[in-house]
């Protein structure tokens, strides 16, 4: 008895639930709309975020001077894809 009286308290308040929900979106557009600019804003701060972090990291490499050996890295790929490029065509 005690497991349905759980289950009956549950529903009620899945609806209570429900009810709340749509009585504070009033409509679909509304609920799409604030997901929508909801979905922007958290790109954004997630692009800002990004961007922050990898400049914070380039300044400390640069710093620490990592940055001309990975900037050799990318020179030594670059000549290797310019001498593989002809092969190719």
């Amino acid at each position: 008895m005690k497991i349905k009286s759980k289950l009956v308290n549950k529903d009620l308040a899945l609806g209570a639930f429900a009810q709340a929900i749509e009585r504070y979106y009033n409509s679909w557009s509304t609920l799409i709309a604030r997901s929508f600019v909801a979905g922007l804003f958290t790109a954004l701060g997630a692009t800002v975020g990004l961007a922050l972090v990898l400049a914070l990291t380039g300044a400390i490499l640069g710093w620490l001077g990592v940055i001309p050996v990975v900037g050799g890295f990318f020179a030594r790929l670059n000549e290797v894809i310019s001498h593989a490029l002809p092969t190719l065509k």
